[in-house]
């Protein structure tokens, strides 16, 4: 018993030990490392898995003028417009005074390296932080993060899966796993 025990524990604390060294090990950019966490939103499946950025589930309006409260400074939809229900919410942006990006994924089909690119070459810019980065739940914020870690730092695909997981990857796990392994 103390045997299996052992085992159990120790194979948990490889997990834990994984899961710190993968996100210690990938950032989405330069621009965020030194920055304190993202203020929290309660947006749906809010996330703050690297410093200055909150993911998550679409806003309401409410909750963009709370992240306008709380310094948010950019507003990163990955919503395509026919999406976009209920209010404008580039309109609402602007009327708050923040940056408003919005980088079309649609759905599975958008999740792309050239989108993971786009995603970080906006978030490189020192200037757009904090942001907050959504869609619908986070899947989508979570898959081009992976694709990142896979492509640009070069982390294995586990590690890369993991990294998109913690930044709200669900359904789109077996997608980004193809487009990593090809």
């Amino acid at each position: 018993m103390k045997l299996l025990y052992k085992v159990a524990s120790a194979a948990v604390l490889s997990i834990a030990i994984f899961n710190v060294q993968a996100k210690e090990a990938y950032s989405p950019s330069s621009a965020s490392a030194a920055m304190d966490d993202a203020p929290l939103v309660e947006i749906r499946n809010a996330k703050r898995v690297f410093p200055g950025i909150l993911s998550g589930g679409q806003p309401t309006n409410e909750q963009l003028e709370k992240a306008k409260n709380k310094g948010f400074k950019t507003i990163i939809n990955l919503r395509p417009v026919n999406e976009h229900r209920g209010g404008d919410e580039e309109k609402t942006v602007h009327k708050l005074g923040m940056n408003y990006i919005n980088i079309p994924v649609a759905g599975a089909s958008g999740i792309t390296n050239e989108n993971s690119q786009t995603l970080i070459k906006a978030l490189s810019d020192k200037s757009i932080y904090p942001v907050m980065i959504h869609c619908a739940s986070g899947n989508r914020v979570g898959a081009l993060f992976a694709l990142d870690a896979a492509q640009r730092a070069q982390l294995s695909t586990e590690e890369a899966i993991n990294v998109g997981k913690q930044s709200g990857m669900t359904r789109l796990e077996g997608i980004v796993r193809n487009i990593i392994e090809k």
